[in-house]
């Protein structure tokens, strides 16, 4: 398949169509992702391998010659034997995550949630132990990590189930998530973030502790990122209620300041204890996010 064809099956606005969490993830990592990033993915054994490119001073052993002559640069093949790791998903179901502005073709939750069914199906196919959480003010799904027969179909069923309400209160859920976590594993955060720098590195340093590895995956409507808003606009807040009447083009760019140093702090906090950060917009291609995603865990091994 070409890769403009392929491109565009794996576009948020294509994908977002499909209702069928387990069709969507099928879809994606079987089919479409293997043709995108050549090799991701390999088989259902006990390995799993993905390229990188050559650096000075790798084993020239494990250079793949095939990939060469096929683009005409220099890749090492990674390996890694199945790890039967715990691999979990705690998603961010408040308020918030239900903004979608015109240019995006979903919500942040219904990006978010395509995302995770999608890395639950490469990790249950990797032999990981897979677990789903969702939360706003509370917890609103919790499945503990598991691998037996039809438990990734049961994960699928409680991302379907998810919607967006009430508050998000970060603190409270993550301690339980914690504290419900006693093999340690992966944790993949997913969440727009919004008002929850200030405790993210207290979060994942207590993850670390624990002896979990981290992932932050920021998901962010495209309003969000460049406010292209203008004239006079009533801006309410899903979560608490507040309105505020403005003019845009007189606080857009020191909105779009903040907005850096905001997710720039993110990523720092991510980094410094040592966890993946990646961030996505709700337009963007979700298989070049997986492809990041992917390459990222096997470059950590």
């Amino acid at each position: 398949m070409p890769d403009a064809d392929i491109i565009e099956l794996l576009s948020p606005a294509v994908l977002a169509r499909i209702d069928n969490y387990a069709l969507l993830a099928r879809t994606v990592v079987d089919g479409v992702l293997s043709g995108l990033h050549r090799s991701l993915l390999q088989g259902y054994g006990s390995e799993f391998f993905q390229y990188r490119d050559y650096v000075p001073g790798d084993d020239l052993k494990y250079l793949d010659w095939k990939a060469f002559a096929r683009r005409d640069r220099y890749y090492i093949k990674l390996f890694q034997e199945e790890t039967n790791m715990n691999c979990c998903f705690v998603l961010d179901a408040s308020a918030s995550m239900s903004y979608r502005g015109d240019r995006a073709p979903c919500t942040k939750l219904r990006y978010a949630s395509m995302l995770v069914a999608c890395l639950a199906y490469v990790s249950r196919r990797q032999g990981d132990r897979v677990g789903f959480y969702a939360y706003n003010e509370g917890l609103t799904s919790a499945v503990r990590p598991g691998t037996r027969t039809g438990h990734l179909h049961r994960v699928l069923v409680e991302i379907a189930r998810v919607r967006a309400a009430g508050c998000a209160r970060h603190d409270v859920v993550l301690g339980q998530v914690a504290e419900d976590l006693r093999r340690r594993g992966v944790i993949v955060l997913v969440s727009d973030f919004l008002g929850a720098e200030e405790k993210l590195a207290q979060w994942l340093r207590r993850f670390r502790f624990a002896g979990h590895e981290c992932v932050v995956v920021q998901v962010l409507d495209p309003d969000e990122l460049d406010f292209p808003f203008s004239g006079s606009i009533k801006f309410h807040d899903a979560e608490d209620g507040v309105e505020v009447v403005t003019a845009p083009e007189v606080v857009a760019d020191s909105y779009r300041r903040d907005m850096e140093r905001f997710s720039g702090r993110l990523r720092l906090a991510a980094l410094e204890q040592g966890a993946d950060y990646l961030q996505a917009c709700t337009t963007d291609n979700l298989g070049r996010l997986l492809a990041a995603y992917l390459h990222r865990r096997g470059t950590r091994h």
